[in-house]
């Protein structure tokens, strides 16, 4: 079978999703692209894809260009959701095979439909949804990383954190890091990025004190997508839970030392000693009741204080150097023939 082509419904905006859809665009494992408007209003990237990329504004998606565009495929690609779950029969009935990345977290309990295959982004996504389909349709694969991005960074001084839209149930742990920093004596620097203003605002109200921090700078909106990890030496974030974590893979590939929460299926991937061990973890949580449930974890701002001050300023450039290790073996190079293989195997099904 030649190269398996491959289409995606997606967003085309600042955001993970948008910006996921477009390394698979850019990496060569997927072809063609319509694009779904953002509900909310955020910014479309049309500059993005070739002019005259079909956009959809509202649902259902169906019709003669939808049709013309399923004619050019063999399999469609979504990312977290398809927007609307009766598009999937629309593909399955024009022949046209369907795979979704889900994240366990953002699934329902009882698929509306469901998709061929499930391409997971985390060995979590897998262990979640691979008991419910056939042999060889769940398949786990790390999203690639750009090791362009990568320098070395050699102590652990300037750190950062993206809230980005804060996230349900702030599960970025935004909140937990800023009340961890009275608690801290170091004068290390802190960068904290927002895209959702009005969210981020909230959190700063009840955390009156980071303002009046010296440490603290708070950059609110978007920034080019290209500066993100240039200016720091440590990526803190003490999440609460999910499987992919773009900005994590992101920024170890970029040669900063990761410091998350102790947690499956993290610390099967990034090196450990710099991880946040967790205080506790809270069964049965779900974002609404529609939705799959699983343990929420949480780490105590005292304990990511303790962290923080103890490897303020230590040499982290062995952690930088397994980063760039780790980015080279999980690039488009070297992972877009697995992507192809398993789009193959899914489209010969």
């Amino acid at each position: 079978m030649s190269t398996p082509r491959v289409g995606a419904l997606c967003y085309a905006t600042e955001q993970g999703l948008g910006r996921l859809m477009k390394s698979f665009y850019d990496g060569g494992a997927v072809q063609d692209v319509l694009i779904f408007r953002h509900t909310a209003g955020r910014k479309t990237h049309t500059e993005w894809y070739p002019e005259g990329t079909q956009e959809l504004v509202g649902r259902p998606f169906n019709g003669p260009k939808i049709d013309e565009f399923l004619s050019k495929v063999q399999a469609m690609l979504f990312f977290e959701t398809p927007f609307d779950w009766q598009f999937l029969t629309y593909c399955k009935a024009r022949g046209v095979k369907t795979i979704l990345m889900p994240m366990y977290e953002w699934t329902p309990r009882v698929w509306p439909v469901k998709p061929d295959a499930v391409l997971c982004p985390s060995l979590l996504d897998l262990d979640y949804f691979k008991p419910e389909f056939s042999e060889g349709m769940a398949k786990f694969l790390h999203v690639p990383a750009d090791p362009t991005t990568w320098k070395l960074r050699s102590k652990a001084v300037r750190f950062l954190h993206n809230a980005g839209n804060i996230g349900s149930r702030e599960h970025k742990g935004t909140r937990q890091l800023l009340e961890a920093l009275p608690y801290c004596a170091s004068p290390f620097t802190l960068t904290i990025r927002a895209q959702d203003t009005s969210a981020m605002d909230r959190i700063l109200r009840e955390c009156r004190w980071v303002r009046k921090d010296y440490r603290v700078e708070i950059v609110m909106g978007e920034i080019p997508y290209n500066q993100l990890w240039d200016h720091h030496d440590v990526y803190i974030a003490p999440e609460k839970y999910n499987g992919l974590s773009l900005p994590l893979q992101e920024a170890y590939a970029a040669g900063l030392t990761v410091m998350t929460s102790y947690r499956y299926p993290h610390n099967t991937w990034l090196p450990t000693e710099p991880l946040i061990q967790v205080e506790r973890v809270v069964p049965d949580v779900c974002i609404s009741r529609n939705y799959r449930t699983f343990g929420e974890s949480i780490v105590s701002p005292k304990t990511i204080a303790e962290h923080i001050e103890y490897w303020y300023n230590r040499n982290t450039s062995t952690f930088s150097q397994k980063g760039q290790e780790w980015g080279i073996a999980n690039s488009w190079e070297s992972l877009l023939p697995k992507y192809q293989d398993f789009f193959k195997v899914v489209i010969e099904s």
